[in-house]
């Protein structure tokens, strides 16, 4: 069994056009003028602060896959990946751009029409690139929350484009720019993601903004996940699983060490106000719909991380690249898969962590990867071979950024 390859599945990799413009035959007629005037200032910015929306330009081949299927095809199989989980890259049409990071911004001001549009026209670009391989690639669809009746149509053309990652689910940073997700007006979101097998999906953090002193990006660091671990609160304990048991959450590139202590919480929390009388609508304690609706996207998964899995819950992990990213693991994917696997783990524990489970959460077939993954994928024996000295590691190596290779905490 050593020998034979092993399936592997990403949940994390992201994809865009190499500009904001390439968006343009996807623009319906009506908002092309609006969407003209939004990349003109979007050239003059990215002239003035020398951005882009891949950093200003590929950069390597790996972006150039960003946009490219060719390209990417070859970069999946150069990392074994046999089929990948994708989101947005930067900016989708008509939203605020850039899309991270706390500072200036291009000054446009969109339309909750135009904001549709954009969302439309990013899910039917990304669907043209799914459609080189629909096996390999599945598409997370951008929609128009909180304009919930607008958000309802997108997922329905979503899941008719064939976008089989579901959608994203954005960070609510305030009431005032989001209701809270258990507020009722979602409910026919979510009846529409679930009557659709659409996975709800929470990628990172926020946009947080501490200023410019050379503390604010340690702050940033320090709470930026909390604000979809705050989203994952409103879910539970408002019922949504509970109302819709095919429904599920991925939760990506947030690293994993926070999911024990929260689900602790969150059973403490369930006890206390039971007393009272207030949890009556969840039969179920919060770490019950956890273990049975949501995943952990664990992009750049560390040894520690790995080595954790058993307090974690290892049915929830589902590997991710986070390609083309330099803080993901591609192009070191066999070295960060023989550093986060190499220390004990079961062939059990690595079908699922590989495979299995995100197939569980996406609903992927994998006897339709499996002719790809015989042709591409590393065996039992490769991901096994030790490693001592890692990537940027060695004498006179520049040091790699990627987050895969931390040998300690959450960040390091």
């Amino acid at each position: 069994m050593k020998q034979q390859r092993l399936t592997i599945i990403s949940s994390d990799c992201h994809a865009g056009p190499q500009r904001m413009a390439d968006f343009r035959p996807y623009i319906e007629a009506a908002h092309l003028p609006a969407f003209d005037d939004y990349c003109a200032r979007i050239e003059a910015f990215e002239r003035d602060v020398g951005s882009g929306l891949t950093g200003g330009g590929a950069t390597s081949t790996g972006e150039e896959g960003l946009w490219d299927a060719a390209v990417r095809t070859r970069c999946l199989d150069g990392d074994g990946v046999a089929a990948e989980v994708i989101f947005a890259q930067g900016s989708v049409p008509f939203a605020a751009y850039p899309a991270v990071g706390g500072g200036r911004k291009v000054e446009f001001r969109a339309s909750p029409a135009q904001i549709a549009a954009g969302c439309r026209a990013y899910n039917r670009w990304l669907a043209d690139l799914c459609s080189s391989d629909p096996r390999r690639h599945l598409g997370i669809a951008r929609v128009p929350l909180p304009d919930v009746a607008a958000a309802v149509e997108e997922v329905e053309l979503a899941a008719k484009l064939g976008l089989r990652g579901g959608v994203h689910l954005p960070p609510v940073t305030s009431a005032e720019a989001m209701p809270y997700f258990n507020d009722p007006m979602y409910e026919p979101f979510w009846a529409a993601c679930a009557a659709n097998h659409m996975v709800l999906n929470m990628h990172g953090g926020a946009n947080l903004v501490y200023g410019t002193g050379p503390e604010s990006y340690a702050m940033t660091l320090a709470e930026v996940d909390w604000l979809s671990h705050r989203g994952l609160s409103y879910l539970i304990f408002s019922g949504v699983f509970e109302r819709y048991p095919d429904l599920h959450l991925a939760m990506t590139e947030q690293r994993c060490h926070w999911v024990h202590q929260l689900l602790d919480d969150f059973d403490s929390v369930y006890a206390h106000i039971d007393v009272f009388g207030s949890n009556r609508h969840l039969p179920r304690k919060p770490s019950e719909y956890f273990r049975e609706h949501c995943f952990i996207g664990a992009s750049f998964l560390s040894r520690p991380e790995c080595d954790a899995r058993a307090e974690v819950g290892n049915a929830c992990f589902m590997w991710g690249s986070d390609y083309p990213h330099m803080e993901g693991t591609w192009p070191y994917t066999n070295a960060a898969l023989r550093y986060a696997f190499g220390g004990g783990v079961s062939s059990l524990e690595l079908g699922a962590m590989l495979a299995g489970n995100a197939a569980r959460c996406y609903r992927i077939d994998l006897a339709e990867l499996q002719p790809i993954a015989d042709r591409i994928g590393p065996t039992e024996a490769d991901l096994r071979e030790p490693i001592d000295i890692l990537p940027g590691e060695g004498p006179n190596e520049k040091p790699v950024r990627s987050w895969a290779f931390r040998r300690h905490g959450a960040w390091h």
